[in-house]
């Protein structure tokens, strides 16, 4: 029976290529973000099983009682606990303690980014497995391992050990190690940097106690303890932590263990408790994820109402012949849920293709339970057959075989059609909005990406000096045709740069402002505009320089009058300098976009220059210009790689999310594309119902452009209104991005014309091709079949 049923299936399919051709596209273009999603809830569930012995490794989570009787769930605990356990508690085979900081900033001088570090003890990593690619583990203050990722986002293919770091606040940092490549999407133990946690207190200016939740307390049990026997042990120890935490807090805290598998999912929403999604909020975001699947299905369900005209004829006789209403149940939804397969293994293609050509970062590809995924996978698919053909089999199989074979049965539709005009409307605005979403987010990326007018990217070449001997090496650097002129400067422009004091007189409050140490030939080489005064005059000296340049927004801070009045002031800078200002120069953006312009400050102060800038010649072969860089750095350097990188490619490389981009043109063109289904779905609605009026309309003299126009009126009508809702939602989308963005190119208005120029000109394509199509049919056909 169920042979005959998948073999009917397939006849239809084939008889009707069109319906099945776009029933299949539009359900495979929907199903991959679907299954990312099941592979992103696989994923949350194999959290840290790399680990040796994950089976024997708990974590600390502690319930904080306060004296109005308020609980609050904390994943983390007292930074105390893990020594006070270790001491206390017999029995253990290892103790650890961490704590995270997703605030940190590093710098090499070129580069700077925004760290994730954990402070951990040297146990961390005898309790879990990331091992060493280079070097040793960190152990000394000042001191830090990096992640391979992190290692070759600073240093390429330079040795990383060894290398300096700088934080803005405390200070530089040695490289002794790198760890091996791991996957950070599957671990709660995601970070770029792993630091001694002897340094947290003294970075922190905290003393240690018991009320502070920051630290993630880690233990490892002997094979087979159970969790409950060391729930009794925390329970305990829990009433004599209490009496070391300070009584006015009104505190009471009660440990409990939690196994390293139970993390993740999080049964229960826990503070402090970083990338761990909690059960409901993973289904929450696959719910969304289903939402392109809904309306594929949707347009699935008008596409088979559609044709049910040229189906009713099939369930009369049948019916005639003795089928039960069951069993054209049954065959319908065979028939959805071949399509449904057939849409899998298209999917399943596209989501090769997705994997191999873009990098999605909250997605992770390796799974080790990949029979269970590919079985999820398929009842996933079964289940959106059963949901996409539900509907249509329960009415088809109404028909009444007397009304079908006496020909008055009507097309089958939900209530009105003023329903399936809304649903179009709907669908083309969501993609109209979609589309000018995407249309801003890339303009300003765009934007961001290659701004050359408010500092100069093109043709300049940082490299980052290891020591203060760098005057030869710079000599004959110089000597090379293609470098025009050298500048120095503390920090390249798209860094977070160091901050200084700034005030007119010693008695007032100062403000602070971006301090770039630099030399007349880095303003030079930045192109930055002098609106009054003149350069930083040009020194070779060792000393600093008393002269200083700053920008509109210091003046204006200083309330030091016009620019033109502020050349030759005197200001204080950090409470000690009192520099003279030789000129003012244009606001511009030196790091961040999304700020309003702030008080900046240009000095020459050459024990601070870490990066040598060159300005060159426009080079057609920049490996060439870099291997000669590299061979003058090795006679001076011989030790240390150099570290070079231009200045366009960094800013392009960190503004510009090429992989992203890619994964949201691709979502916004699915939307359109199920949109553009949704229209054909409609419209073969209207003609196959008007079908008869269009051949008596042939029949007494009307033309075919005549009755193209007559059938796409409605629904030019319909992307006419979808086009009026979307277009001020799109120019409020665009003026909301612009909001965070201080430093943006407008609104591109060329660029949603363009959007919707094409979002119509294929829509009206669809329509008038259709309407073309029933035009051109043969009156006497239609008619005779009436």
């Amino acid at each position: 029976m169920l042979y005959n049923y998948v073999k009917i299936a397939w006849r239809n399919l084939l008889k009707y290529k069109l319906f099945s051709f776009i029933n299949i596209v539009g359900l495979s273009l929907a199903i991959p973000s679907a299954l990312m999603a099941l592979i992103q809830i696989v994923n949350y569930y194999e959290y840290d099983n790399f680990h040796r012995d994950s089976d024997r490794i708990v974590r600390v989570i502690t319930d904080e009682k306060t004296n109005d009787g308020t609980i609050t769930n904390w994943a983390s605990s007292p930074i105390p606990l893990g020594a006070y356990i270790s001491a206390n508690l017999a029995g253990l085979d290892k103790t650890t303690t961490l704590v995270r900081d997703l605030g940190w900033v590093l710098s090499s001088g070129i580069k700077t980014k925004n760290i994730k570090a954990i402070y951990c003890e040297r146990s961390f990593f005898d309790l879990f497995t990331f091992p060493l690619a280079k070097g040793t583990y960190a152990i000394e203050p000042n001191t830090i391992v990096l992640s391979d990722e992190t290692a070759q986002w600073y240093f390429k293919d330079a040795n990383p050990v060894g290398q300096i770091l700088d934080h803005p606040t405390y200070g530089s940092f040695k490289v002794v190690g790198v760890l091996q490549p791991f996957n950070q999407q599957k671990t709660q133990f995601r970070a770029d940097v792993f630091v001694p946690i002897a340094s947290y207190s003294t970075y922190k200016n905290k003393e240690t106690n018991w009320s502070d939740l920051k630290a993630h307390t880690f233990l490892k049990v002997p094979e087979g303890t159970a969790i409950a026997k060391i729930n009794e042990q925390l329970a305990a120890m829990s009433a004599n932590v209490n009496t070391l935490i300070d009584g006015s807090t009104g505190t009471k805290l009660h440990f409990k263990a939690q196994a390293l598998a139970d993390i993740s999912p999080a049964r229960d929403v826990l503070e402090n408790d970083p990338y761990v999604q909690d059960v409901r909020s993973i289904y929450l975001n696959f719910a969304f994820q289903l939402l392109i699947i809904l309306l594929a299905s949707l347009n699935y369900i008008n596409l088979t109402l559609a044709r049910s005209m040229n189906r009713s004829r099939e369930v009369g006789v049948r019916k005639v012949a003795g089928a039960t209403r069951i069993q054209l149940v049954f065959q319908f939804l065979t028939e959805s849920v071949l399509v449904s397969y057939i849409a899998l293994g298209i999917g399943l293609v596209l989501l090769w293709l997705i994997k191999r050509y873009v990098a999605i970062s909250w997605l992770t590809w390796e799974i080790d339970h990949t029979g269970y995924l590919i079985l999820l996978f398929f009842i996933f698919n079964l289940l959106l057959g059963i949901a996409a053909g539900v509907s249509p089999s329960l009415i088809l199989s109404s028909f009444q075989p007397v009304t079908v074979l006496k020909g008055t049965v009507l097309p089958a539709g939900f209530g009105k059609i003023g329903f399936r005009k809304s649903l179009i409307i709907a669908q083309f605005t969501v993609a109209l909005a979609y589309l000018f979403f995407i249309g801003h987010a890339y303009h300003q990326l765009s934007y961001m990406a290659n701004d050359n007018e408010n500092y100069r990217r093109e043709n300049i070449l940082n490299i980052a000096l290891s020591n203060s001997r760098y005057k030869p090496f710079a000599k004959e650097i110089n000597s090379l045709k293609e470098v025009q002129q050298t500048g120095y400067t503390s920090r390249s422009f798209g860094n977070k740069p160091a901050q200084a004091s700034l005030k007119k007189t010693k008695n007032e409050t100062a403000n602070t402002a971006w301090y770039y140490a630099a030399d007349h030939n880095f303003i030079s080489n930045m192109g930055l505009t002098i609106i009054a005064g003149k350069n930083l005059p040009v020194s070779h000296a060792e000393e600093e320089s008393p002269f200083i340049l700053v920008n509109q927004k210091a003046v204006e801070k200083l309330r030091l009058g016009s620019e033109q009045e502020a050349v030759g002031k005197m200001v204080i800078v950090n409470d000690t300098l009192s520099a003279t200002i030789t000129g003012v120069i244009a606001n511009f953006c030196h790091y961040d976009y999304e700020h309003e312009p702030e008080p900046v400050i240009f000095q020459y102060k050459p024990s601070l220059f870490n990066v040598m800038c060159l300005r060159t010649t426009p080079v057609d072969d920049r490996h060439l210009l870099e291997s000669r860089i590299k061979e003058v750095w090795g006679k001076y350097n011989p030790r240390q790689d150099v570290n070079l990188s231009w200045l366009d490619t960094d800013m392009y490389e960190r503004y510009y999310p090429y992989d992203f981009m890619q994964l949201m043109g691709m979502q916004s063109m699915v939307i359109f594309v199920i949109a553009i289904l949704g229209l054909i779905g409609i419209l073969t609605y209207s003609l196959e119902k008007r079908r008869k009026e269009i051949s008596i309309r042939k029949t007494i003299g009307a033309t075919t452009f005549e009755i193209i126009k007559l059938m796409s009126t409605d629904f030019i009508k319909l992307l006419a209104i979808a086009t009026i809702v979307a277009t001020p939602i799109g120019v409020a989308i665009g003026l909301y991005m612009n909001s965070y963005m201080k430093f943006n190119d407008g609104l591109s208005y060329l660029s949603m014309c363009l959007l919707l120029l094409l979002v119509i000109s294929v829509s009206l394509g669809a329509v008038w091709y259709f309407s073309w199509v029933a035009a051109r049919a043969n009156p006497a056909t239609t008619l005779k079949a009436e």
